[in-house]
C-alpha cells in the first residue's frame, strides 16, 4: 500500500491524474490505470487518492476498475506530506545508472529541485544526460510521488554550468566538501533561517577546481561535510538530502 496522508503507515493506493476537481469522476490514463488496477489490483469501492504533481491531493473511491480507463470518484481534500521547506540539490550528474537512482531517492526523500550541474572535472557528455533521460526521469518522479505521500514532483532544473550558476543566484549556497576539518552539514544547516533551506551543491568525484572554490567564495558559499568519509556523486547527493530533511 502507499504512504497515509498525515496518518501513520500505509494508506490508500495513490494515482496520477491532472487538472484535479473538487469532486466528481476522474478517468486515469492508460499507464495510471494499468497500475492501480492490474499490478496494484484495486477493486471497485476502493479507497485511492489522487495527485496533480503540482500539489493538489483528492481522496475518492475507484468505481470503475478498467484496467485502460480507470475512473476514480472524487469525493473531497486528502492530506500531503509537503516538507516545510523547500530542499534544492545541485550536483554533478553520475553515470546513467547512477542518475536513475538518484533521481529516484531524490524524489522519494521530497527534494523541490534537482539542479544537474557541470563542472572542470566533469566527465564528457555529462551536459548532455539530462536531455536523454528526461522521459525516464519523468516516470521516476511520478513513481516516487506515488510512494511518500507528496503531491508535487521534484523539478529537474536545466543543467548548466556551475560557475556560471553560482555566480547569478540570490539564494545561499553550501558546497559539500569531504574536508575533515569543514564544519558538519547538519551544524551549518541548524542555524539557517528563511523560509528555503540553502541550495545543497555537490561536486564531481574528481572535486572542486581551485577557480570553482574561488567563484562560490565570491558567492559567499558555505563549505561543510556530510562525515568523515569521501562519498560518490549520487550517495553524497542522497545523503545530504536526507540530512537536510531534518531541517525542512
Amino acid at each position: 500500500m502507499a504512504t497515509g496522508g498525515d496518518r501513520p503507515g500505509s494508506g490508500p493506493e495513490r494515482a496520477f491524474a491532472p487538472d484535479l476537481p473538487e469532486a466528481g469522476p476522474v478517468t486515469l490514463d492508460a499507464d495510471e490505470s494499468g497500475h492501480l488496477v492490474r499490478s496494484r489490483r484495486a477493486r471497485a469501492g476502493d479507497p485511492v487518492v489522487l495527485f496533480d504533481g503540482a500539489g493538489t491531493t483528492r481522496f475518492g473511491r475507484l468505481t470503475t476498475a478498467d484496467a485502460r480507463a480507470a475512473v476514480v470518484e472524487v469525493e473531497g481534500p486528502y492530506a500531503d506530506r509537503e516538507p516545510g521547506r523547500p530542499i534544492r540539490i545541485a550536483t554533478a550528474m553520475p553515470e546513467a545508472g547512477r542518475a536513475d537512482a538518484l533521481v529516484s531517492s531524490l524524489a522519494e526523500l521530497g527534494v523541490a529541485t534537482l539542479k544537474p550541474l557541470t563542472f572542470a572535472r566533469s566527465p564528457s557528455g555529462r551536459d548532455a544526460l539530462p536531455a536523454r533521460r528526461a522521459d525516464r526521469w519523468a516516470r521516476i518522479v511520478r513513481e516516487a510521488a506515488k510512494v511518500n505521500g507528496r503531491a508535487r514532483f521534484l523539478e529537474i532544473a536545466a543543467p548548466g554550468a556551475f560557475e556560471t550558476w553560482v555566480a547569478s543566484g540570490a539564494a545561499p549556497v553550501v558546497l559539500l566538501d569531504p574536508d575533515p576539518a569543514a564544519p558538519r552539514l547538519v551544524d551549518a544547516l541548524a542555524g539557517a533561517g528563511g523560509d528555503a533551506l540553502p541550495w545543497l551543491v555537490v561536486g564531481p568525484e574528481g572535486g572542486f577546481t581551485d577557480a570553482e572554490r574561488d567563484a562560490a567564495r565570491r558567492r559567499d558559499a558555505g563549505v561543510a561535510r556530510l562525515g568523515a568519509t569521501a562519498l560518490r556523486v549520487q550517495t553524497a547527493a542522497v545523503a545530504a538530502a536526507a540530512v537536510a530533511a531534518a531541517f525542512a
